[in-house]
């Protein structure tokens, strides 16, 4: 066994770096020996999976960033095992493969800074960044658009960058809720636009805001929770045809991207961006900003706005063709990316 996997996404709330992180783990479960890896996580870790092959060891009761280094840092020292980490932070010391995800924290990292707790959590992020690009054996990223961009800021050589992608096959295992009807009236069948995301600024919900301003008859519903970097609440967004649902479960998202006019994501920076890839799996159209790794992963089978104009018919912009949905979806499987992972991994050993 040469590597073992940072564990602090099993105790945290699952976004798209916890997602990332749990699904790969989950399909490398599938195809790896048994006891080639170990995934290292807090005493605090509840709901962890059961990994046929992926063995589980739990260190330590600090939490957050403490824990990391004060813990996990110590546990790899002792049984002296290179670290995999898939959620950008690591224990200083044992960054060996580091998955950064995209550089928003050099190119937008001033949108975060609204808090101390966001001027601080993009400082650490930077440090930690900047460690990776000179010590990692091992970079990985999630698109081609944020490799250019890393080699491009951090210097990293592009030989050193494996991009390694998300993927939607998760959400089949969801049932759709549609109870969630009931609590929202104004959610009829076809007839309404949603969103999801947390209220981070690079979002850009402003965008949806101004545009159901200019659209009256027109109902949008934008689902999910304000970060702690950001002043954006859902007072901020507030319309009279414009419904922000706060965090909801995803079995009540997956009933809302198959009853969607379509799933509107204008973005202004992305390192790849899974709703659009859950909601277009539902069959929602997208409307889509062309900002950064959006075009590359979406590609024909979108629509695309632009985000900083907010005069948009979107009656029209919808009655414009695109490609199958199919060109996308065919194109990301966890599997894959599981198996690319793998052979990543083993050669790594193998070079050593």
């Amino acid at each position: 066994m040469k590597y073992a996997f940072n564990g602090r996404f099993l105790t945290k709330a699952q976004t798209g770096q916890e997602r990332f992180a749990s699904e790969l783990l989950k399909h490398l479960d599938k195809i790896c020996n048994k006891g080639e890896f170990v995934v290292v996580t807090s005493k605090h870790a509840h709901n962890i999976p059961h990994y046929k092959n992926i063995e589980v060891a739990q260190t330590g009761t600090l939490k957050r960033e403490a824990w990391e280094q004060f813990c996990l840092g110590p546990w790899l020292s002792k049984h002296k095992l290179k670290c995999v980490n898939l959620t950008t932070t690591f224990a200083i010391g044992h960054c060996d493969v580091v998955c950064i995800h995209d550089a928003s924290i050099y190119e937008i990292g001033s949108q975060f800074m609204h808090s101390a707790y966001g001027f601080f959590g993009t400082i650490w992020k930077r440090i930690l960044c900047n460690i990776a690009a000179r010590k990692a054996e091992r970079i990985l990223t999630v698109s081609n658009y944020s490799k250019d961009r890393l080699t491009a800021i951090l210097g990293i050589p592009e030989k050193k960058i494996t991009v390694i992608s998300n993927a939607w096959q998760h959400f089949n295992r969801v049932e759709k809720d549609d109870t969630i009807f009931e609590r929202l009236p104004y959610a009829k069948d076809k007839e309404f636009f949603f969103a999801m995301s947390s209220l981070s600024p690079q979002k850009n919900f402003v965008w949806i805001m101004e545009v159901a301003k200019r659209n009256p008859h027109l109902q949008f519903i934008i689902t999910g929770k304000a970060e702690g970097f950001t002043h954006l609440g859902a007072e901020d967004l507030k319309t009279e045809n414009l419904h922000f649902t706060g965090y909801i479960k995803d079995d009540e998202i997956k009933s809302l991207m198959l009853h969607c006019r379509a799933f509107i994501h204008p973005a202004i920076y992305e390192g790849f961006g899974i709703p659009p890839l859950e909601a277009l799996s539902c069959g929602a159209e997208l409307i889509l900003s062309p900002a950064t790794c959006l075009p590359e992963i979406y590609g024909k089978s979108a629509h695309y706005i632009d985000p900083y104009n907010y005069n948009v018919k979107l009656d029209e912009l919808l009655k414009e063709p695109i490609a199958p949905a199919s060109e996308v979806l065919d194109r990301f499987s966890w599997e894959e990316e599981a198996k690319k992972l793998l052979m990543l991994l083993r050669k790594s050993n193998e070079d050593i």
